[in-house]
């Protein structure tokens, strides 16, 4: 009995659920009906007319073709591009008004700075491109496209307040970058690498500092984002990008000079002040040079100019194999030094001259000649470590030491060998008169012997010979005993 009683509430109770639920859904349909009728009365009485009040120079409320909004279409009232109030141009008159503003723009500045210092361009110089005749056409069919609610919707905002519309812009990023890596040098601070000096017999190192650099690529990436905003009548002020350089070479990389890769030394005749001079100076000028892993070093670039202010003298050299004065006469003696302390330290020759005619104070084919514009000697450290060139010419002799990191075998050990190939006799004296040379003076050049040699580097290990390698091959002409009698008269 009590079960047949619980059994009849539970049906009750889901009855009475069933009916309303029913009595919710048809309120809903009846609420929305009422929803969309308004709706549809709303629309059909007062948005149609106000969209075809808008359109009525067109003739039709009906969707306008992009084409005809071109040609014959004017833009709405409370439209800009960037700055350009456009509204109610035709498409001519709203592309001119722009072309205007955008000429004046060219003028603006775009100001780029770091913690180093400023640089400053203007739009018309980085490549800009404004796709404008877009915007306008933008500007023409804005509140005229899509559905009716979408163009109701772009017409109330007009009413509220203006419409501002951004052009398309775009910059050759290659060509500002190239712009800023020629220009803006102000704002970078190059690395300097550590350096060291030989002092009583010790290295000094000293230390090397890191530089700043404009990051290009992120620093454009900002120009970009802010040509993409809303143009204004001010500079554009960019806050470049920048990132530390780090040196190509620090202290820890000059600890590892510890080393003397080669020497040579050189004798000189103590009675040519003038000679003695030039190269004491040459010396000086080679001395104290650092070379870094493959790096080249020429001796020209290294002691000219030849002049009297970068302190020559006129002294004897050779000149179209004759012994002439002039500015830097015994320059070659120093190049030649440094030629053989190069070979001893088997670095990497690139290029070296023998001299015209034999010299005295080296073997032949040990010898390295210089002459501006035509003739030089460079080398490269093609080792791993700096090495660094000490140089002194005194006391009748130059002496040229190249200190670096040894890497060769201790149980190795080179030696070098000049091997006469040809040898061209000078032949008859001769006598030349020289107008060029003052009446009663007479200059006697000897006889020089020619030759052709070459210079071989033997190479031994533990004492015995296991390898020759030929280092140059050396011409020297042949010169009869001249005797020049000067006939220049006054």
């Amino acid at each position: 009995m009590k079960e047949s009683k619980k059994q009849n509430r539970r049906k009750r109770k889901i009855r009475l659920y069933i009916r309303r639920t029913i009595f919710a859904v048809v309120f809903l349909a009846i609420i929305c009906g009422i929803i969309y009728s308004v709706s549809n009365l709303v629309i059909g009485k007062l948005v149609k007319p106000m969209i075809a009040e808008r359109e009525k120079n067109l003739n039709s409320s009906a969707k306008v073709s992009r084409e005809e909004l071109i040609h014959s279409g004017k833009i709405y009232e409370g439209i800009f591009l960037d700055e350009v109030d456009v509204s109610g141009l035709d498409f001519e008159k709203a592309k001119e008004q722009y072309e205007k503003y955008k000429k004046e723009m060219g003028k603006r500045k775009i100001i780029f700075s770091d913690s180093l210092g400023k640089y400053n361009t203007t739009f018309d110089k980085i490549d800009l491109s404004v796709e404008y005749e877009d915007a306008v056409c933008d500007a023409l069919t804005y509140g005229r496209t899509g559905n009716i609610l979408n163009r109701y919707k772009e017409i109330l905002t007009l009413k509220k307040d203006n419409v501002t519309l951004i052009p398309k812009k775009s910059i050759d990023k290659t060509s500002l970058q190239k712009k800023l890596a020629d220009e803006a040098e102000n704002m970078v601070k190059e690395p300097v690498d550590s350096t060291m000096v030989r002092s009583d017999g010790e290295f000094v190192v000293y230390p090397s500092e890191k530089g700043l650099g404009i990051d290009y690529g992120n620093t454009v990436a900002l120009v970009e984002e802010e040509i993409k905003k809303t143009w204004n009548s001010k500079d554009v002020n960019i806050n470049a990008v920048t990132k530390e350089i780090d040196p190509e070479y620090s202290e820890e990389d000059f600890y590892g000079v510890d080393s003397l890769l080669g020497r040579a030394v050189t004798e000189y005749n103590n009675r040519n002040s003038e000679r003695i001079s030039n190269l004491v100076v040459g010396a000086k000028k080679i001395a104290d040079n650092v070379v870094l892993p493959g790096h080249q070093f020429s001796v020209y670039n290294t002691v000219a100019p030849f002049t009297e202010e970068n302190g020559y003298q006129n002294a004897g050299q050779y000149i179209n194999a004759e012994l002439v004065d002039g500015l830097g006469g015994g320059i070659c003696q120093v190049a030649t030094t440094l030629y053989d302390a190069v070979l001893e330290a088997e670095l990497q020759v690139d290029e070296r001259y023998p001299h015209s005619m034999t010299v005295s104070y080296v073997d032949m084919g040990m010898d390295a000649a210089i002459a501006e514009g035509y003739q030089d000697f460079k080398f490269t450290n093609n080792t791993g470590y700096p090495i660094y060139i000490d140089a002194y010419a005194g006391g009748g002799t130059i002496s040229v030491a190249i200190y670096g990191h040894e890497t060769r075998a201790s149980n190795r050990r080179i030696e070098f060998e000049t091997q006469v190939l040809e040898t061209y006799q000078p032949g008859e004296e001769r006598t030349i008169y020289d107008e060029y040379l003052p009446s009663g003076t007479t200059n006697v050049t000897e006889a020089h012997t020619g030759y052709y040699v070459e210079v071989w580097k033997h190479i031994y290990e533990d004492g015995e010979l296991v390898d020759s390698v030929k280092v140059n091959g050396s011409q020297y002409s042949a010169i009869p005993k001249t005797t020049r009698i000067g006939t220049m008269t006054e």
